[in-house]
C-alpha cells in the first residue's frame, strides 16, 4: 500500500533530479485507491520564484493549442498555445469531445530537435544522428486509460539548455485509505507543507465516512525544478563526425620484449611513416558477431561491414581465424565502434596476401573462397540464372522479417550448439521453406501438386533433364532431417546416430556448418553450371 503521507513523493521532490536516467513528464494515472496527475511546463529561469511560489498549478493541459484568446474589451489575438501566459507545455493533448480517443503527444520542436522516429511496437520515440546510432529518448506506458511519457534526462537537459529555460514539475497526488482520519491521528484542518527556492508542496487530508467509498484519503499539491545542462559543447554534424576520438591499435610486436607496438587510426593515406594507413590490423572473428546479430542495421558482405546510412568500412573477412582492416580506415567507425574492434584486437597474422593486393591496389576481382561468402555468391547467382532460363526465380523473394536469415548464414563464430542451431535453421529456411513452390506447381499434376517441396523440387529438376539431381535431393533430405530431429525439435539419439552416418561425428559445430556449406555450395554450382 502507498504511503498515506507521501513519503517517497516528498523524496524525490527534494532530491536532485539531474541524477535520474529517465523524467516523467506528464502522468495521468488512476488505480487502487490513488491518482497521479503531472504535468511539466517550461518556462524562463527568471520566473523560478513565481513559479515555485504557490503549489497550485501554473498552467494545465486543458485546451492548449493555437487559437484566439478573447478578452472583455479587447479584440481577439492569436497565441501559439491559446492563452496569454509566459509558461509552455512539453506535452500537449488533443481532445475530440470524446468522440475520438484523446491523445497527448510531445512538442514538435522537441522530437525535430533530436530527429525522433516514432516506434509504433515499442511505443516510444528514437533518435537517430548522423553516425545511425540509435537511442531511446521517449518512451509513452499505457494501461487501460491510463497514460505516463517519461524522457530519458539526458537528451531533456539538452533541450532545455538549447531552450534556455527550466522544467517546472506540477503534481496533484491523491491517496486513498479503509481508516478514519481520527484512526489516524489527523484531521481535515492539518496541513504539512515545506517551501524552499526550488520546490513547494503541501499535504492536506479529507474525511468520507459519511460517503460510500474509502474512510479518508490525503492530498499532495507540489511543484518542482529541473534545470538543463549549465554548458554545451555544440557541434555541427560535419564536427561529430571529423573530431571524434581515434584509437590506437597493434600494428607490431617488439621482436626485443615481445610488448604490443600502437598506433592511432588518424593516418593520412599521404603520411609516410613505418606503420602508416594502410598497416593491416588483425581482430578475432568473433567481432562480427554483434553485426550478425543485427541485420536489419548492419550488412557484412565479401570485403566490407555496413551500417545502414551511416559507414561502410572495408575488411578482408575471407579467413578463418580473423579478420583485418587497414588501419587508416578504422577512422571511419565512430568512437563507441572503434573501441568495440579494440577490445578483439589481436597481433599482426601476416603479410597482405595475393587477394586482398590484388583486389585493394590492382583493382582486381577474385571470388571469396570462404564458404559463407561463397554460398552466398552462389546463391544469387543461380537465381539470376534460374529466372533467365524459366522465367521465375528458384527462390523467392525474401520477406522483409526473413531477409535476416539470409543475411546472418556464417562460418560459425563459437562452438556452441545453439549457434550452430540457428544457423541450420536458417539455412533450411533459404533452401527449402523459400522454394518457389508456386511456380514450380505449373510443371505439375493435381496430384504432384499435393507433394511436399522437396518432392516438388525432385519432379521439375527430373522434367527438365538436370544432371546428377539425386545428389541435389539427397542433400536437401539430409538438411531437413538435420532440422527435424535436431535443431527444431529435442535432440535425442536418433540426431547423433544422423551425425554419425554423415561423417561429422569427429567435428566441433564449426566443422559441422563449414562442412554443409560445402555441400550446398556444390548443388547451388552444379545447378547454375546446367544453366549457363
Amino acid at each position: 500500500m502507498l504511503d498515506f503521507y507521501f513519503k517517497d513523493v516528498v523524496g524525490w521532490i527534494k532530491s536532485d533530479k539531474r541524477k535520474s536516467t529517465w523524467t516523467t513528464v506528464y502522468k495521468h494515472w488512476e488505480e487502487n485507491g490513488f491518482q497521479e496527475y503531472l504535468f511539466c511546463v517550461l518556462f524562463p529561469e527568471k520566473l523560478i520564484d513565481e513559479f515555485v511560489e504557490q503549489p497550485t498549478w501554473s498552467l494545465n493541459i486543458t485546451n492548449l493549442r493555437p487559437d484566439y484568446a478573447h478578452y472583455s474589451e479587447k479584440d481577439p489575438k492569436y497565441y501559439r498555445w491559446g492563452i496569454e501566459s509566459k509558461y509552455e507545455p512539453l506535452v500537449y493533448q488533443q481532445f475530440y469531445n470524446n468522440i475520438f480517443p484523446t491523445k497527448f503527444e510531445i512538442v514538435e520542436e522537441f522530437l525535430q530537435f533530436f530527429n525522433l522516429y516514432f516506434d509504433n511496437k515499442n511505443n516510444s520515440y528514437i533518435s537517430v544522428d548522423i553516425t545511425s546510432e540509435q537511442n531511446e529518448v521517449v518512451k509513452i506506458v499505457k494501461y487501460k486509460d491510463n497514460i505516463e511519457i517519461k524522457v530519458k534526462t539526458h537528451f531533456l537537459r539538452q533541450f532545455l539548455f538549447a531552450k534556455k529555460v527550466v522544467l517546472g514539475f506540477q503534481m496533484d497526488y491523491f491517496r486513498e485509505s479503509d481508516r478514519t482520519l481520527t484512526e489516524q491521528n489527523l484531521s481535515e484542518k492539518m496541513l504539512f507543507d515545506e517551501f524552499t527556492q526550488l520546490y513547494n508542496f503541501n499535504i492536506c487530508f479529507k474525511d468520507y465516512t459519511f460517503l460510500d467509498r474509502c474512510n479518508s484519503d490525503s492530498r499532495l499539491l507540489g511543484k518542482s525544478i529541473l534545470f538543463g545542462y549549465e554548458s554545451q559543447n555544440i557541434q555541427t554534424d560535419y564536427d561529430r563526425l571529423n573530431s571524434g576520438k581515434c584509437e590506437d591499435f597493434i600494428v607490431d610486436v617488439n621482436n626485443d620484449n615481445g610488448d604490443y607496438i600502437y598506433e592511432k587510426c588518424s593516418k593520412s593515406e599521404f603520411e609516410e611513416t613505418k606503420y602508416g594507413y594502410y598497416t593491416s590490423i588483425f581482430f578475432k572473428r568473433e567481432v562480427l558477431l554483434k553485426y550478425y546479430n543485427s541485420p536489419n542495421i548492419f550488412t557484412i558482405e565479401d570485403g566490407s561491414l555496413y551500417m545502414k546510412g551511416s559507414w561502410r568500412l572495408y575488411i578482408d573477412n575471407n579467413n578463418y581465424e580473423f579478420v583485418s582492416a587497414y588501419l587508416g580506415d578504422l577512422r571511419i567507425l565512430p568512437h563507441s565502434e572503434q573501441l568495440y574492434w579494440k577490445s578483439f584486437n589481436i597481433e599482426p597474422q601476416l603479410e597482405v596476401d595475393q587477394r586482398r593486393f590484388s583486389i585493394d591496389f590492382l583493382s582486381s576481382y577474385y571470388h571469396p573462397e570462404i564458404e559463407d561468402l561463397k554460398f552466398k555468391n552462389k546463391y544469387i547467382r543461380l537465381n539470376k540464372l534460374w529466372l533467365k532460363k524459366f522465367g521465375f526465380n528458384l527462390f523467392s523473394e525474401f520477406d522483409e522479417n526473413d531477409i535476416h536469415c539470409f543475411k546472418t548464414i556464417r562460418l560459425p563464430l563459437k562452438n556452441e550448439a545453439t549457434e550452430l542451431d540457428v544457423l541450420i535453421l536458417n539455412l533450411c529456411k533459404v533452401l527449402i521453406d523459400y522454394l518457389n513452390i508456386k511456380s514450380f506447381n505449373r510443371s505439375l499434376d493435381s496430384e504432384q501438386k499435393e507433394l511436399r517441396s522437396i518432392e516438388k523440387l525432385e519432379i521439375f529438376l527430373e522434367i527438365y533433364s538436370f544432371n546428377n539431381f539425386e545428389k541435389t535431393i539427397a542433400f536437401y533430405k539430409t538438411l531437413q532431417k538435420l532440422r527435424s530431429t535436431g535443431s527444431a525439435h529435442r535432440k535425442n539419439s536418433d540426431y547423433k546416430k544422423f551425425l554419425v552416418s554423415l561423417g561429422f561425428e569427429n567435428l566441433d559445430e564449426k566443422g559441422i556448418f563449414k562442412a554443409l556449406l560445402t555441400d550446398a555450395i556444390d548443388v547451388l554450382e552444379n545447378l547454375a553450371t546446367q544453366l549457363e
